[in-house]
């Protein structure tokens, strides 16, 4: 083991601080109080990252300003955190293994906006840049927080925003904005500030101006995030888009951001909404002479980290996300960003982890991640944020484990999102008693002794003290096209060398014969196992250079190379096979056939499968056939393996690479005409729901109808194609749509495990029978879920893998497709039964929006809150076959 971090400097003299050259105005010449260090290596780094008010409470005094703004049974309001009570928490923090602590804004808030009945707790709806919330503290426990973490060796990192306030103005008719007439529809939003707030210069400036000029941009909430103007200029969620092109507001804002630098002592800053502001203005703020960058130089910190939210997804084997975020780096000239978070590789984990995707699709975003960006070991890796919904809300506590050894062992710096450690699974719940909870409990969320916590803390420890964790190249030498299954790497720092093997279907996988590329005998020593309790203590590469491993379901170890040799046994079983298997593409069930030793006992082992291997008897001439069935084949071209392998020996023929090509039926099973006879705006269970107010519900063809449905079946797998009454991708959310989520209960017949009647989350029950799966469907996730654990207020046990959800918008066509494995490989489809209806989900937290009688921007009314929550419904589907 090795230890090649960095430690920072100390903190620098006062005498240093007065002679700090290249002050830009008076306010800079005096004294720096901040806490000063050098800044570190970043790519050695973790950071922990943390909502100020829903993270401790350290100074209860602060936390009800006395305006309504504060209440902890709201997840709309201040629920009480502060910056005492980050200070707190240090030993917590720096215990885990994290040495570096993001914060979300400190910065003076709107408190409440009556527009959207919302509140500024999070911080990212500012009404002073240069101020701290009354609610988290002033200038001095700032500082002294800074303070506290440099004096541990560790590292403060600010969030910040450039490109918007609070909600100050709106356009109350948006869908009629002219841009020659920027003043239509204009108004000054009612009270958005308390007695005795105001906003300061150039913010206070925010009465429209008929030329276009001035402090903001006059305009509407964005409606297509698809467009580059709006994406620029308008309004993001009717919060008051800042014209960041003006003399005026550049200089404002880089005032106030240079002054957190300079009297706080802030290491690093992570930029909110980069993709909505001009690339331009990146350059200028922070590489101009009186830029972010010269005032950090100036307090000695000459690698001062700036990494953006450039909020976008790739899909499968393609670089749109990528390329992007590219063009928010830049170079010479045109420098901007120093990094950015790695939404794309975000998004791969969600779905190879917790949908039980393809492991090839985490090998192709590795790859690209190396490839394309200059520095990927500067990307801010995670797994989730409070942006979206938690990990937790639709993986299991196995499935984390994974996404945790792949960040902390991958090239980049992991991000750990407060409350992680402790397995929560709601985005924004408080981790101190007394703050808001999703499940309406009241508890302490710090303890150190919790098996996540534990488990991160030995993962940290690993990254931190082994710089090959940190620094090495890597290289994916396993990976699965199939979908759940292998996924090995390997990384490598001079002599030193890690291995990481995993497997992430529900089934035990079969690793075989990977190649290592190790001379005979290399020995191998695990480090870290999850989901694994008798995990091989080491591993020895035979005269080929590879190993075989059979992998308990989800399963994850860590083997680090050693010096030592070892004797080991290559076994040869004389296994052949009649035919050649190079480029083969089959379309139905297939012979396979060999020879081997004689009445040697073989498996045919496909797509590593171990739990639905079929046995082989070889007789007494050598030899063999078995029956390659694709019932459980996914549909369309997709790649597959097989293996002849002998369990006892364990070892056996190296993987046969072959494809399959199944398609759906031109002819549906049957098709549902459910087109909608109730009044334009209106569904529920007697028409009289209405929708949300926000004019991104589309009220005259609604995104939440259904007109007609289809289904069809081929082998084992099911596809249910949706044509929708509106279909819209506003927000662009990674499945492609928005504004209509689907919850899907499924009945399998074959299944002998619990069933429930009830419906989580939506009030109601199944109209007939009883459900033993439960998928849930929207724009930024597709979930199933069994029936363990379920009831009125739970989804169940998160299982593998969800549905392949796809979009025709052209078409107004969403497809939802159950492979065979979704549906627990049903030997037969007869009997199976779906029901499915709709409703919206609020795509931060993954909650259905909630049902009221009076009209709210972001709440459907017309009922009372505990009435079923449905827009639309089909009639249940049975199968048959």
């Amino acid at each position: 083991m090795s230890n090649n971090i960095m430690k920072p400097a100390n903190i620098l003299a006062l005498s240093l601080a007065l002679a700090l050259s290249g002050c830009n105005s008076d306010d800079e010449a005096q004294v720096v109080n901040g806490s000063h260090v050098a800044s570190p290596e970043w790519q050695d780094q973790i950071i922990y990252f943390l909502m100020i008010d829903r993270f401790n409470n350290g100074d209860p005094s602060l936390s009800d300003q006395g305006q309504g703004e504060f209440d902890p049974s709201s997840d709309k309001k201040f629920s009480g955190g502060d910056l005492v009570g980050v200070s707190d928490k240090l030993d917590y923090i720096q215990q885990l293994g994290a040495t570096s602590v993001w914060i979300t804004p400190p910065v003076a808030n709107q408190w409440w906006d009556n527009e959207q009945n919302y509140g500024g707790y999070h911080g990212y709806w500012a009404r002073d840049f240069q101020q701290v919330d009354e609610h988290f503290g002033d200038l001095a426990s700032y500082q002294a927080l800074a303070s506290d973490i440099h004096s541990r060796n560790m590292f403060l990192i600010q969030d910040i925003v450039t490109n918007h306030v609070g909600n100050y103005f709106t356009y109350d008719k948006p869908w009629e904005y002219d841009a020659s007439q920027p003043c239509e529809g204009f108004r000054l939003t009612n009270n958005p500030l308390v007695e005795g707030q105001v906003l300061p210069y150039p913010l206070n400036l925010n009465s429209c101006k008929a030329d276009g000029t001035g402090s903001y941009h006059w305009t509407p909430s964005i409606s297509d995030h698809n467009n580059s103007e709006q994406e620029k200029n308008w309004q993001l969620s009717d919060l008051d888009d800042l014209n960041t092109e003006d003399p005026e507001v550049r200089a404002y804002l880089k005032q106030s951001y240079r002054k957190w630098i300079r009297e706080v002592g802030v290491d690093a800053f992570r930029i909110d909404t980069v993709k909505f502001v001009e690339h331009e203005f990146w350059h200028d703020f922070l590489h101009a002479d009186d830029g972010v960058m010269a005032q950090a130089e100036q307090t000695g910190r000459q690698q001062f980290l700036t990494f953006g939210e450039v909020f976008e997804s790739s899909t499968a084997y393609n670089t749109e996300g990528e390329q992007k975020m590219l063009s928010y780096l830049g170079e010479g000239d045109t420098k901007q960003l120093g990094s950015l978070l790695n939404f794309p590789l975000q998004t791969t984990m969600t779905r190879v982890f917790a949908s039980g995707q393809p492991t090839d699709y985490l090998r192709f975003r590795l790859e690209k991640m190396m490839e394309l960006f200059p520095n990927p070991y500067l990307m801010p890796n995670f797994i989730d944020n409070h942006d979206m919904p938690r990990f937790l809300s639709q993986a299991s506590q196995a499935d984390l484990k994974q996404a945790l050894i792949t960040m902390l062992s991958i090239p980049g710096i992991p991000v750990i999102y407060q409350g992680t450690e402790q397995a929560m699974n709601a985005s924004r719940d408080a981790m101190f008693d007394g703050g808001y909870r999703d499940d309406g409990e009241s508890k302490d969320s710090f303890e150190q002794n919790s098996e996540m916590y534990l488990f991160i803390q030995a993962l940290a420890a690993l990254r931190t003290q082994n710089a090959v964790m940190t620094r090495g190249d890597i290289k994916v030498i396993a990976s699965d096209k199939s979908g759940a299954g292998v996924f090995s790497f390997i990384r490598t720092l001079g002599d030193e060398e890690v291995l990481v093997v995993m497997n992430t279907a529900n089934a035990p996988m079969l690793l075989n014969r990977l190649n290592l590329q190790q001379s005979e005998g290399t020995v191998f020593e695990q480090q870290l196992q999850a989901n694994w309790l008798q995990a091989p203590a080491g591993l020895v590469s035979d005269a080929n250079g590879e190993v075989s491993l059979e992998l308990p379901a989800k399963a994850a170890v860590i083997y680090f190379k050693t010096q030592q040799t070892a004797a080991v046994n290559t076994p040869d079983l004389g296994i052949r096979l009649d035919d050649d298997w190079a480029d083969r593409t089959i379309t139905q069930d297939t012979v396979v056939s060999g020879s081997a030793e004689p009445n040697a006992k073989l498996q045919l082992v496909v797509n590593g499968n171990l739990a639905n291997a079929i046995d082989i008897q070889v007789d007494q001439s050598g030899q063999w056939t078995s029956l390659l069935s694709t019932r459980h084949f996914a549909i369309g071209k997709q790649s597959h393996r097989f293996a002849i392998y002998s369990p006892n020996e364990q070892a056996g023929l190296a993987d046969v690479h072959f494809t399959s090509d199944l398609a759906w039926s031109n002819t549906p099973d049957f098709s549902i005409d459910d087109s909608d006879d109730v009044a334009e705006g209106s569904g529920g269970p007697n028409g009289s729901y209405s929708l949300p107010g926000d004019p991104s519900f589309d009220k005259e063809n609604s995104q939440l109808a259904i007109n007609q449905a289809e289904v069809y079946s081929v082998g084992s797998n099911v596809r249910i194609k949706l044509v929708m009454d509106k279909l819209t991708d506003t927000w662009l959310p990674p499945n492609g749509f928005d504004h209509v989520g689907f919850s899907i209960f499924i009945d399998l017949p074959e299944d002998q495990g619990t069933r429930q009647s009830v419906l989580p989350k939506i009030n109601t029950t199944i109209p007939s029978g009883t459900w033993n799966r439960n998928a849930v469907i929207f724009g930024w996730q597709s979930s199933i879920y069994n029936a363990d654990g379920a009831d009125a207020n739970t989804w169940g046990e998160a299982v593998t893998p969800a549905p392949i959800v796809t979009v025709d918008k052209e078409q107004q066509t969403i497809y939802i497709d159950f492979a065979s494995e979704a549906l627990a490989r049903p030997s037969s489809l007869n009997g199976i039964r779906f029901y499915l209806s709709t409703w919206d989900l609020d795509g931060l937290s993954a909650v259905y929006r909630p049902l009221n009688p009076e009209t709210g921007p972001w709440n459907f009314s017309g009922g009372e809150e505990d009435e079923a929550k449905i827009w639309d419904e089909l009639p249940i589907i049975t199968l048959s076959e």
